[in-house]
């Protein structure tokens, strides 16, 4: 018994450390972008060809160990698994941070996915949207109407509702995905292995046909930080990290701690950009938080087998 409660107990200890470093990559995955767009030369369509030639490379080898799972995904699913986690959702993602600070990104993208996701599996599949639930994605949307009320005054730029537009898009793809996932039943890396090399095939490989690898111009550290923030550590790593510390330490924990995806972004982004939100701003990111919060604290019974990962970078 001793030795059981031990093995719990590191459990435990590992899988809230393999969620706090998902949640880590997230909100630094959204300030590392925002600050090579605005150092860098890269441009969105050069950096989500370069992700997904990476993160195609590192899931190969399970794509050729378990197949990509066609035969189980409907074509209207897989169009989901594809834009809605991959090239599409990264595009409009990636390409709101050239606009908009990274606070608002972290504040917007996820939480929002979380809104559509909830009315789109009430509408398609007939998952519940229990009382606590809907006070919580409302509180997500106020706190998001907050943050974009807040930029009205230009302070972050003119064009930062463009920014906006695609994280509201990038919230959407998500919650596309997510539908998608759990119609069809597909495991987490079984749906991140189709999404990823999926997107290599649609957006990529006609990158370089019609481009080339124009990517390879920049200078080669810029390329290297790229590869290693998009394709390894956003795409790959902190999906694997999230979904182990999820196995560990249970669902409604897990999306707990997803939760702090907002306001962790907001420190990191005052920290390395000097992007200091406002009163206003501030208090959005902590309403949408306690909405995030609410709206996955579901009892047991209501919570479904099969829950894919908070949106990644």
């Amino acid at each position: 018994m001793p030795r059981q409660a031990g093995a719990s107990s590191r459990e435990a200890i590992l899988g809230w450390a393999a969620l706090v470093a998902a949640v880590a990559i997230w909100a630094g995955w959204a300030v590392g972008t925002r600050f090579l767009f605005l150092e860098a030369s890269l441009g969105t369509a050069d950096i989500v060809a370069l992700r997904f030639l990476v993160a195609a490379g590192l899931m190969a080898p399970h794509a050729l160990r378990r197949g990509l799972a066609l035969w189980r995904v409907k074509p209207v699913a897989l169009a989901g698994v594809v834009l809605g986690s991959g090239f599409a959702f990264s595009l409009c993602n990636t390409g709101g941070l050239a606009f908009a600070p990274a606070a608002h990104g972290g504040a917007m993208t996820s939480p929002l996915g979380a809104v559509f996701t909830g009315f789109l599996a009430w509408a398609l599949i007939g998952e519940p949207l229990p009382r606590r639930r809907l006070a919580g994605l409302a509180l997500i949307a106020a706190g998001a109407a907050a943050i974009v009320l807040a930029s009205l005054d230009g302070i972050w730029g003119l064009q930062a509702w463009i920014g906006h537009l695609l994280f509201t898009a990038a919230g959407l793809l998500w919650a596309a995905y997510t539908v998608a996932v759990r119609g069809a039943r597909v495991g987490v890396l079984d749906a991140v292995t189709l999404s990823v090399v999926g997107s290599a095939v649609a957006f990529s490989l006609p990158y370089l046909l019609l481009v080339g690898p124009r990517f390879l111009a920049a200078p080669p550290w810029e390329v290297a930080v790229q590869g290693l923030l998009h394709g390894v550590l956003g795409a790959t790593v902190s999906v694997i990290l999230f979904n182990r510390g999820l196995v560990l330490v249970g669902a409604t924990r897990a999306a707990a701690v997803g939760a702090l995806t907002p306001t962790l972004t907001a420190v990191f982004g005052i920290i390395a950009l000097g992007e200091v939100p406002s009163l206003m701003e501030t208090a959005g990111i902590a309403i949408l938080t306690l909405g995030v919060i609410l709206a996955s604290a579901l009892p047991p019974a209501q919570a479904r087998p099969l829950a894919p990962a908070p949106p990644r970078p």
